[in-house]
């Protein structure tokens, strides 16, 4: 089987579409409604070298993610900082001024993208799969002080579960020049699970965008809302002598380290990077000889975990009486205090200040935390009067 990928930025430039068997392949899709999630996050992306290409705002608002390769210039280098300019939310028929435009202060891109172009080409799949870029703005908002959802693992969510999903952009390569839909938004929809071609990056057969799409951003259905998954990286591939495949960047760990990158130079990550999340229900009693849970639930925070503090308050007439675990989303527990054997003397009460918890580096910080204090001798009770959790990500 011969697997022939074509980058959307380079058909972007084409005067007239592409034809196949005498048609003008594929047909066009059906133009977005901008004032609607997820397309109010989506707009088009212009470099000085005249190329095209599609983004979205996500996680931060003055986050613009898309393809690396819009930001690799003809000489074979990466452009230079101030070199993409940002046209949110664009549907008009015809390609904006560049003075209505917002230039992006800078960018952040995987560098083995550049070490696999010269290696294998730009349009194979081991280098498709680095073909993801986080540009930024310094300064101002770039869709208005919003920003689309996201999802811990976008590869996880685009191959497990048939969640409804769909790509936003400009495939304005499929048109003749002036057609009023060349640069209208765009959209598609599919529910297929992808599958993963090489790591992280995803296929899949029987849907496409067509050309000029590059740097859409792919979003699934979850929870009530369009999550940001990854990028189309080819909007269409030459498979089994047709044209009707996508290609797709999914966001992964190492997406994840140029997202909190770029956010760092923004000077406004607040607390996507930081955060202090207080214990759930408390006070409450400690039974004697038995167990009580607390929780504490952690939403917002991207990358993964750099450090982890905890404050704990507990009244207690022995404080070697109690145990003391933490346990992760992901199900990893850590003793953080032991029963000690009960002739043995013991101070009353317990206090955490600001302690570091070692055993959850490089996890995703995000879900419910679940503190448990157990109580392993008859006679002293006591209860657990408060706690926080203050988790740091990289």
């Amino acid at each position: 089987m011969q697997l022939r990928h074509f980058a959307g930025l380079f058909l972007a430039l084409l005067i007239t579409p592409f034809v196949y068997g005498g048609t003008i392949y594929p047909s066009p899709v059906d133009p977005a409604d901008v004032s609607l999630s997820p397309y109010i996050y989506t707009g088009l992306i212009g470099t000085k070298d005249g190329y095209t290409g599609s983004g979205s705002v996500a996680v931060h608002p003055k986050l613009v993610l898309g393809c690396a390769h819009m930001n690799y210039g003809d000489n074979g280098s990466w452009l230079p900082a101030r070199s993409i300019r940002w046209f949110w939310k664009w549907n008009q028929g015809n390609y904006p001024l560049d003075s209505i435009g917002m230039m992006l202060t800078g960018y952040y891109y995987f560098s083995t993208y550049q070490t696999n172009v010269k290696r294998y080409g730009m349009d194979d799949s081991s280098t498709f799969q680095f073909d993801f870029v986080a540009n930024y703005s310094a300064t101002q908002n770039t869709a208005g002080g919003y920003a689309g959802g996201w999802v811990e693992d976008g590869k996880q969510y685009l191959t497990i579960g048939r969640f409804n999903k769909l790509i936003s952009g400009y495939p304005a390569g499929r048109y003749n020049e002036g057609d009023p839909n060349e640069y209208r938004m765009h959209s598609t929809e599919f529910s297929d699970n992808m599958y993963v071609e090489w790591e992280n990056y995803l296929g899949l057969d029987g849907v496409e965008t067509g050309s000029g799409n590059s740097g859409g951003p792919v979003w699934v259905w979850q929870s009530g809302e369009w999550a940001f998954a990854g990028v189309l990286v080819s909007g269409s591939e030459y498979l089994n002598n047709q044209w009707s495949s996508i290609g797709v960047c999914s966001l992964n760990k190492g997406g994840w380290g140029l997202i909190t990158s770029a956010l760092k130079k923004t000077g406004s990550s607040g607390d996507l990077l930081k955060k202090t999340v207080a214990l759930e229900n408390v006070p409450v009693a400690i039974p004697d000889q038995s167990s009580v849970e607390r929780t504490f639930t952690v939403t917002g925070l991207v990358g993964v975990i750099q450090e982890i503090k905890l404050n704990l308050a507990i009244t207690h007439a022995r404080q070697g009486d109690l145990a003391v675990t933490l346990r992760s989303p992901s199900g990893k527990a850590v003793t953080l205090l032991s029963a000690v054997v009960k002739t043995k003397s013991s101070r009353a009460n317990l206090i955490f200040s600001g302690r570091k918890i070692l055993g959850f580096t490089n996890l995703s910080p995000n879900g419910v935390w679940t503190l448990t204090v157990r109580d392993y001798f008859q006679r002293h009770v006591g209860s657990l009067q408060s706690g926080s959790l203050e988790i740091t990500t990289r």
